[in-house]
């Protein structure tokens, strides 16, 4: 098997595709080659060399070699459009991998936030940290404003059953009548059950109008800068 090193650029085969929302879709993606990459890392796909966009990989790497990606269509460019029609057997193509959130030493409590599809490096980070074993609390909160777009729940309420540890915190920031869960601002629930993140680490992805609110917020609640990855 071989790459193609112009640009790095390495062709993927798509294996799986499926669409889990009207507007969000999962990748599964088989390299050509050998694709080395840490948890928390992001990759820019192209439907051919010339046009890429960066998605996150969402899977700490596995011995099968597929990459996961979760794609939202929020822009409907021509672009996107192309992509939710990709179907299996199809190639596409990815430059990378380039670094974007890096797993830290275990602190006296562990948060992983998460809005949106910003759950695929939070995934990844997950499962690259449960295949270490977990030793001190870890969280898990998932913020969505409605039900169906917490669209890998059962996937996420699996690993938060392989650790005592872990536990898996869905919020819901949209009033639904048939939501029995945590409702607001995802990362304020994490602050409200979290209140002093003095010995914490927090990681995050969203929206970077959330990345910046949350930062103010948690800073208040006492975490170091140092110990928010996002």
């Amino acid at each position: 098997m071989t790459t193609n090193t112009v640009n790095n650029m390495h062709p993927l085969k798509v294996q799986r595709v499926n669409h889990l929302t009207a507007n969000i879709m999962q990748l599964f993606l088989e390299p050509s080659s050998i694709f080395s990459y840490q948890a928390g890392d992001y990759l820019m796909l192209g439907l051919d060399q010339d046009e890429t966009k960066p998605f996150s990989i969402a899977n700490a790497p596995q011995d099968n070699g597929l990459l996961e990606l979760h794609v939202r269509n929020l822009d409907q460019t021509e672009w996107m459009q192309r992509l939710f029609k990709v179907q299996v057997g199809d190639t596409l193509w990815a430059d990378g991998p380039k670094p974007q959130m890096k797993l830290q030493h275990e602190t006296d409590l562990n948060l992983y936030i998460a809005g949106g599809t910003g759950i695929a490096p939070i995934k990844a980070l997950l499962e690259q940290r449960l295949k270490q074993g977990l030793s001190q609390p870890t969280k898990l909160y998932w913020g969505a404003r409605h039900i169906e777009e917490f669209y890998i729940h059962d996937r996420l309420l699996t690993l938060a059953a392989q650790d005592t540890q872990l536990s898996y915190i869905p919020v819901l920031s949209e009033n639904d009548p048939a939501w029995t869960g945590e409702k607001g601002l995802v990362h304020e629930v994490a602050v409200q059950q979290n209140p002093d993140l003095s010995q914490a680490t927090v990681y995050l992805c969203g929206a970077w109008a959330m990345v910046q609110t949350a930062e103010t917020d948690l800073v208040n609640a006492g975490l170091p800068l140092l110990r928010y990855i996002h």
